[in-house]
């Protein structure tokens, strides 16, 4: 057997494995977007305020800090409730 016709044969052997660490990589993504989803709103609160900060817009900086305590505390209560 040639070395090309040896690969293809290892190949067809590990792709059940191939399967399975693909289906194991395709959850592991689909949790991370959720919990990216959980936390999008936290941080772009948290954005919002550190740019009122930058720009010393005092009423934006107050604002963005109120949205970020609701978001933390949205996200505190869902990940208690979890």
């Amino acid at each position: 057997m040639t070395t090309a016709a040896r690969s293809i044969a290892a190949s067809s052997d590990d792709q059940p494995e191939r399967v399975l660490e693909l289906e194991r990589l395709q959850r592991e993504n689909r949790d991370l977007r959720a919990e990216l989803l959980q936390a999008e709103p936290l941080i772009s609160a948290a954005v919002l305020a550190a740019t009122a900060f930058r720009l010393r817009d005092r009423d934006a900086l107050t604002e963005g800090l109120r949205l970020l305590a609701q978001a933390t505390q949205a996200w505190e209560d869902e990940r208690d409730g979890a």
